[in-house]
């Protein structure tokens, strides 16, 4: 299935309308199946569908904001304000970093996995909220994605363009960004990232390896 490039983003540009879906209960309280953790994300009958973003998570979410291996996010007495916004959470990557997979208020688009990784790329906004979730990518004016496609468990992103990247940590994070972005948005288990034909950790200088991190759906918070 090969998703071709769309721009029906509801009109508006994609860094007015980063607003967050707030996380409530799953109606199902059996944990996740951990090879298809996200579920694509659903259209609803006006065509409309909250795209899954990932953001990387505010410096401490993850001792803040713990997530179990069924899935429930525990808010730390202690910790302040957390903002609980998350559908989905990476494993501790790079520079022990994680992205938290947030939602997107509707918005009518006929190709959910492009719109969704063109909102990351358009996105103008390095911080969003507070704590701040944070977009590396939001410095990249020159990256767009050209084609994204699903073949059986594999999502593939054809990026054109050059990436903005200030540091290893931020390269470990830009990509993350996309590969949890493309997954929840299809479903997909893995991710082939491409810049211009070549895979996207060559122009970053990084090696992720063969196993994709761990991606986790969020089913409930508790407090």
């Amino acid at each position: 299935m090969t998703i071709r490039r769309s721009h029906r983003l509801c009109g508006v540009a994609a860094a007015a309308v980063l607003l967050l879906a707030a996380c409530g209960g799953d109606e199902d309280d059996s944990p996740p199946d951990p090879e298809q953790a996200i579920p694509v994300p659903e259209h609803e009958a006006d065509d409309s569908v909250r795209l899954p973003i990932g953001l990387v998570s505010p410096e401490g979410h993850s001792v803040n904001a713990p997530i179990s291996e069924d899935g429930q996010v525990e808010i730390q007495e202690e910790a302040g304000s957390v903002q609980q916004t998350e559908v989905a959470r990476t494993a501790p990557f790079g520079c022990d970093d994680t992205v938290s997979v947030i939602a997107t208020v509707p918005m009518v688009t006929d190709d959910p996995a492009q719109a969704a990784v063109e909102f990351l790329l358009q996105d103008q906004h390095y911080h969003h909220g507070e704590p701040a979730f944070r977009n590396p990518l939001a410095i990249s004016d020159e990256l767009e994605v050209e084609t994204v496609a699903v073949d059986g468990d594999v999502v593939t992103v054809e990026l054109s363009g050059q990436p903005a990247v200030r540091s290893t940590c931020e390269s470990w994070q830009i990509y993350t960004q996309l590969d949890a972005t493309a997954r929840a948005a299809t479903g997909a288990d893995r991710s082939e990232i491409l810049l211009d034909g070549e895979p996207l950790t060559i122009s970053l200088g990084i090696d992720v390896g063969e196993v994709p991190v761990t991606l986790q759906r969020v089913t409930e918070v508790l407090r």
